[in-house]
């Protein structure tokens, strides 16, 4: 950070005596970020110039793993080395962040927490910042039981449960393994702060749990083992209703998943 000249002070992180016009003000411009690459360079410079046997395997260690990830040793992973190549625009109504398609173990796991942190920081926080000009938005968490291995995903589920509210925002966590919540001490600030619930037609198997933590009645705890693709128990408070959903033509288009009806469409 110090090569960038960025400190301390907030004012460091632009470009001094230089201004760019935007949309409705004046303000001044970013300096670029160091990026992973960038660190890189620096390390292989401390590592050269190390003279203490005792951090010799570290330096060492340090470099094989971090050259996975430098864009200039055409890393496996360098597409997490460098600046970002687009602005999302206020204003848009939805904001898609799919990372299905990343690599399990290492590569998802760490495209996560990026994008939990900046969900929470420029997302949820900058939205109360000016509170004349706060919107309603909402942070929807699909398949969210695969965040619940990770402590600081569920860190940030249980915040956002508790806090986002407060900012004007609100969470939406959609899942089909609700067992993998309920054996998971920590992530049950999700479930006793949800005031809505939608339920789906449920396996036998986890029954059982749902009608423990949210007090359904036999007779709702039987309608979900019952229940055909489409029907559904809601739930706001101490309220209940059945529903039907039917979903138009176009709106099957999104919510398809059925690969060989997915390829007979296309």
């Amino acid at each position: 950070m110090q090569d960038y000249g960025i400190t301390a002070d907030p004012n460091s992180l632009y470009v001094n005596g230089q201004g760019q016009i935007r949309i409705g003000n004046i303000g001044r411009e970013k300096k670029k970020m160091p990026t992973i690459g960038s660190w890189y360079k620096t390390l292989v410079k401390k590592a050269e110039e190390n003279t203490d046997e005792n951090y010799t395997f570290h330096y060492s260690y340090l470099r094989k793993v971090m050259k996975q990830y430098v864009r200039e040793l055409n890393g496996q992973m360098a597409y997490f080395d460098g600046q970002s190549t687009f602005d999302l625009l206020e204003g848009v109504p939805f904001i898609n962040l799919d990372i299905s398609q990343l690599e399990e173990r290492f590569a998802r796991p760490l495209a996560q927490q990026i994008l939990l942190s900046w969900i929470w920081e420029k997302f949820v926080k900058k939205n109360s910042e000016d509170r004349a000009k706060a919107t309603k938005k909402r942070v929807l968490v699909d398949e969210a039981w695969m965040l619940l291995p990770f402590p600081e995903a569920v860190d940030f589920l249980n915040k956002m449960a508790r806090r986002a509210r407060k900012r004007n925002v609100s969470l939406a966590i959609v899942s089909q393994r609700f067992q993998d919540f309920y054996e998971k001490p920590e992530a049950q600030a999700v479930l006793t702060s949800s005031d809505t619930k939608l339920f789906l037609a449920q396996d036998k198997s986890e029954i059982g749990y749902l009608k423990e933590v949210f007090k359904l009645s036999e007779g709702e705890a039987n309608f979900l083992v019952t229940c055909t693709i489409g029907e559904g128990l809601f739930k706001v408070g101490s309220d209940t209703a059945i529903l039907q959903i039917t979903p138009t033509r176009k709106e099957f288009e999104f919510m398809e998943t059925n690969l060989n009806k997915l390829a007979e469409n296309n």
